[in-house]
Order: structure tokens, then C-alpha cells, then sequence
């Protein structure tokens, strides 16, 4: 997975990073993107049962919605481009 803050908020990457590894995804690239955006997606980059790990990576941050961008050359399963409308759990990650 890897994770793109287009919120404009710093850190988000961060800490949806954290998140999704806590739930048990392989986070291997957090960074700013480049362009805000107000919503978050979830993009799939490799065929095969991405589509399933998309709903549940959407399901474990809350927001987002699934978008099917194929692209082989990125050796990635998904990519979430975290929107102005995602918001980190109240919770810290660490006890």
C-alpha cells in the first residue's frame, strides 16, 4: 500500500500509515501528494482480489471510495490519496 496525503493537513500520511498497519496492511511508501483533494479514494493498481483489500482498507480509515487505475509499472496493490474529508482516530497509535 501506499499512502498519499492530498488533504493539505500535515502528518495525515502519517498517521494513516500507522492506522492501516495496525490493521494489518503493508504500508511500504507514505508522502505528500502533490494536489489537494476533498475526497478520499482508494486506487487499485494490480488486478486479482485488490478490489476486496480496497473495501477493507476504505472500511479500516473510515472514508474513501474504490477506484479501479491499473498500473503494473508501480509494484503496488493500492493507493490511497487521503482527502480533506479524512479525519485520524482520537485515539493515540502507542499506549
Amino acid at each position: 500500500v501506499e499512502v498519499l496525503n492530498a488533504s493539505g493537513r500535515r502528518g495525515y500520511a502519517h498517521r494513516a500509515s500507522m492506522l492501516l498497519r495496525q490493521a494489518g496492511f503493508d504500508v511500504v511508501r507514505f508522502a505528500s501528494d502533490t494536489a489537494t483533494a476533498d475526497s478520499t479514494i482508494v486506487l487499485v493498481r494490480a488486478g486479482g482480489g485488490s478490489g476486496e483489500w480496497a473495501s477493507k482498507l476504505a472500511a479500516v480509515l473510515g472514508a474513501g471510495s474504490v477506484v479501479s487505475a491499473l498500473d503494473s509499472s508501480l509494484y503496488l496493490d493500492l493507493t490511497v490519496r487521503l482527502g480533506r474529508d479524512w479525519r485520524p482516530p482520537a485515539q493515540p497509535f502507542y499506549p
